[in-house]
């Protein structure tokens, strides 16, 4: 009796033991690590940066989890309902633990040797996503299962659904039931229909690769599954089911809108000054709220006119060939394999599929392409007679096939542009949208583009490049590049503040310079290889004579030019040297279009505002009325690094301090030349006076292209040696643009591609676009100029028929009239200063 006594005993304290042992080992490896569930209570999570247009539209996105919170009360009943008819449909009569749930999962495990299943409740998957790791383990089942005993004592169900449906993935990068609503259907969660919230629910337990943009068969079968659920558990009748499996589903695009392809530059401006100032990390997970100046319609207009001006330009430069040449014996296989490859390189404006050539008619001039076994297009001579071999020596604008066998030839494999016909939101519903094919193939140039709202002082549109897909690096904000004449309006407003006049006369005839110490000598010419002779500034600017405007920077000096290029806000370093007329010193584009608001605002330089007001997740304003030069001195490095500037392009590094008008001055004229109103960059009385010389260059000049506008504007080409680089900068009275082209290893542009030719038609297209339905308005003179009648050729008071009204600066319009002969008399129409430069 006492062996069986001694035995219990033993026995109880062994028990006691291993049961103080399986405690403290419970304690140690699941209770000990566990989190406090309080911070569920105050929940923070990463939420999206969004960035807005003028209007108020999203324009795009910052973020490490594309979330968007949404309070529980937003959310229909329906879709609450099919999350947990698919994923527990007792959500509401447990306590936080499915004991059936887990014994299935438990049985299943055991039979596969590891842990497959989990059998988890909607509150376990909020205690694995908020306080877990996603590791698959018995131990971090049972610290889940006490966690979601502890969130079901702290927290009601709706709160608990509340966590879970905006904090779960739903695949294609949706974090939560509105990004995923907003991903897949373009609309709201409280927008979802039944059968759309059905669909997402049933994404939940393979959300990598259930979502409809990866399978969209299985995703709908997921869609069924969950409504079959739904009907078993109650939440909808029979009729409901039916009904929602009949509902065709109209699916977002997942390549995103046109208008986000085009504001993506701008955006990343955006996000580049943000991270500078705040952080990545608060960047991409504070759901910050920027305001900007973007304009959706100018935006937009920006963007479709450089895309149009690359692929004009590409044309030109001829067709580069095929993707490949396929055997014939190989087109079954290569039709059965490009039939479903539509989507392939798509962009969001652009439809681009392969084809195979199948047949070339050059007696009906016409060629037959296969864009798969049962799907055919066919190109006509006028659509394909640009695709001539490329050859820099012959001018695209004028060289065209003459037989379309010359282009393509059977087994080609070729990119096409496909443009749908009619309403492309209201396709046929029996055949499907119909197609306009055109050849294509990727410009191979660069671009970019900026304009800047006058009255308001904005940043309106913000184009970088081709593609930003392609590639991030900005042109118009971070690319230097030679401006050539683009430069040349710079050296004429030094001129006329220093008392020359628009009829002041200048030689444009040949000229040698020699450098007196190494012997060195320039002989600068004129791009058409002509003089004029004696001709106003206003004819040599608007003809852009080089060699008269080298002469006129030799009269004026290079000190007060590189004065009045600080004062218009060029900030790049300079040459100092009289290779400065010709634009030899490298500048941005952004540069340029600022110094020319100044022309257009009557002398004040404009440092445009691109962020109205940035807020935070709760509303509080951060700071307003950021501009572009302060954005761009925060902004931190593009991340890819990628298309750096040539070094051979880089002038030599010079500093110097922007000059200012001081305090105090006013516009009178001091000594013969006009004082700068403080605040300003130039007098208005010159900055009219280029305007006006400006609107010549549209008239009679290089930028007759724009006269197709119908409304004052002007402007200046820019063309650098060997076409390299072309520019135009442009503006009207209540909008300054421009646009510069070019390769970004530079290299010849081709034949005659020149700023007229390559550059002016994006402005022109552009300002087409933003000026539409707009009225017509003039340049206003400011008080302080008077117009005068002039005979054209001298710049003296009228002999002839051959006049105009010109401008001048009160008391500086001529006194003399010419001779018979045209010529001016011995007199000086600008006093103090010598007339002709030779």
């Amino acid at each position: 009796m006492r062996r069986l006594l001694r035995f219990a005993l033993a026995l109880a304290a062994a028990l006691l033991l291993a049961a103080a042992l399986g405690v403290g080992l419970f304690y140690a490896l699941v209770l000990r690590a566990l989190p406090e569930i309080e911070s569920l209570a105050d929940y923070r999570p990463n939420i999206i940066t969004k960035v807005y247009a003028s209007d108020g539209s999203e324009i795009g996105s910052i973020a490490e989890e594309r979330r968007i919170v949404v309070p529980i009360e937003d959310v229909p009943l329906h879709v609450k309902q099919a999350f947990i008819a698919a994923e527990d449909a007792a959500f509401y009569e447990h306590e936080g633990l499915d004991y059936a749930g887990i014994m299935r999962a438990l049985l299943k495990n055991l039979h596969a040797g590891s842990v497959r299943q989990g059998g988890s409740t909607i509150t376990q998957q909020v205690a694995k996503t908020f306080l877990l790791s996603a590791e698959r383990s018995y131990v971090r089942k049972l610290q889940d299962m006490v966690l979601a005993r502890r969130i079901e004592k702290h927290f009601d169900k709706e709160e608990i659904l509340f966590l879970y449906l905006n904090q779960i993935y739903l695949g294609s990068g949706a974090y939560g039931i509105e990004s995923a609503a907003n991903i897949y259907f373009g609309k709201s969660a409280g927008e979802l229909t039944l059968a759309e919230g059905a669909l997402i629910a049933g994404i939940v337990p393979r959300p990598s690769r259930w979502t409809p943009h990866k399978n969209l068969p299985l995703a709908q079968q997921r869609k069924r599954e969950v409504l079959r659920r739904m009907r078993i558990n109650r939440f909808i009748s029979d009729d409901q089911r039916l009904e929602a499996l009949e509902q065709p589903l109209e699916f977002k695009a997942e390549s995103g809108s046109e208008r986000r392809s085009a504001a993506a530059y701008f955006v990343e401006e955006v996000r580049r000054y943000l991270v500078g100032r705040y952080g990545e990390r608060r960047v991409k997970t504070d759901g910050l709220q920027v305001y900007t100046t973007l304009h959706p319609q100018r935006q937009l207009a920006a963007y479709r006119a450089v895309r149009r001006g690359l692929r004009d330009h590409d044309r030109r430069q001829g067709y580069r060939g095929p993707i490949r040449r396929v055997a014939e014996d190989d087109w079954a296989a290569t039709l059965e394999e490009i039939g479903g490859q539509d989507a392939d390189r798509s962009a969001a404006e652009l439809q681009l599929r392969q084809a195979l050539v199948t047949e070339v008619d050059d007696g009906r001039q016409r060629i037959r392409l296969a864009l798969g076994p049962e799907r055919e297009a066919i190109l006509t001579l006028g659509q394909v007679a640009w695709a001539r071999e490329p050859n820099p020596e012959v001018d695209g604008l004028y060289s065209r096939l003459d037989k379309v066998s010359r282009a393509l030839q059977p087994g080609d494999l070729v990119w096409l542009e496909a443009t749908p016909r009619g309403n492309p939101s209201d396709p046929d519903p029996e055949t499907g949208p119909e197609y306009d094919y055109a050849l294509y193939q990727e410009p191979e140039a660069e671009s970019a583009l900026i304009s800047i709202d006058l009255a308001e002082g904005t940043l309106d549109a913000l184009i970088g490049g081709y593609s930003f897909g392609r590639s991030q690096f900005n042109r118009a904000l971070q690319s230097r590049r030679q401006p050539g004449s683009a430069f040349k309006p710079l050296i004429y407003a030094a001129a006329l503040g220093q008392g020359y006049t628009p009829a002041s006369i200048i030689y444009d005839t040949p000229i040698t310079y020699v450098d007196e110490i190494s012997g060195f000598q320039w002989k600068p010419e004129n791009y058409s290889q002509t003089f004029y002779g004696p001709i106003t500034l206003r004819r040599a600017l608007a003809s852009s004579r080089n060699i008269a405007t080298v002469k006129l920077l030799r009269s004026v000096g290079i000190e007060p030019v590189l004065d009045t290029a600080r004062r218009l806000g060029i900030d790049s370093p300079l040459e100092q040297n009289l290779g400065l007329a010709l634009g030899n010193s490298s500048v941005t584009l952004t540069e340029l279009v600022r110094a020319y608001t100044a022309f257009a605002s009557g002398g004040r330089l404009i440092d445009p505002v691109f962020i109205t007001e940035l807020r935070d997740r709760h509303g509080e304003l951060l700071e307003e009325s950021v501009t572009l030069i302060e954005g761009q001195l925060e902004a931190t490095e593009p991340d890819t690094g990628e298309d750096p500037e040539p070094a051979d392009d880089e002038p030599d590094a010079r500093t110097e301090q922007r000059p200012e008008a001081s305090a105090g001055e006013s516009g009178d004229e001091t000594d013969g030349e006009p004082r700068i109103p403080e605040g300003y960059a130039l007098d208005p009385a010159t900055a009219f006076l280029m305007s006006d010389m400006l609107e010549a260059v549209v008239k009679e000049g290089t930028g007759r292209r724009l006269r197709a506008l119908r409304r004052p504007v002007a402007g200046k080409t820019g063309t650098t040696n060997d076409l390299v680089d072309a520019w135009f900068i442009g503006f009207t009275p209540t909008l300054a643009a421009g646009a510069w082209v070019g390769f970004d290893e530079p290299r010849n542009l081709g034949r005659s591609e020149t700023g007229s030719r390559a550059a002016s038609p994006i402005i022109l297209e552009y300002l087409r676009r933003s000026l539409d339905g707009e009225p017509v308005r003039s340049f206003d003179p400011p008080p302080g100029v008077a117009f005068v009648r002039i005979d054209k050729a001298s710049g003296l008071l009228p002999c002839g028929f051959e006049t105009r009204f010109q401008p001048f600066r009160e008391g500086t319009a001529p006194q003399e009239a010419c001779t018979a002969s045209g010529q001016r008399g011995p007199e000086d129409s600008r006093p103090s200063r010598p007339l002709r430069l030779d």
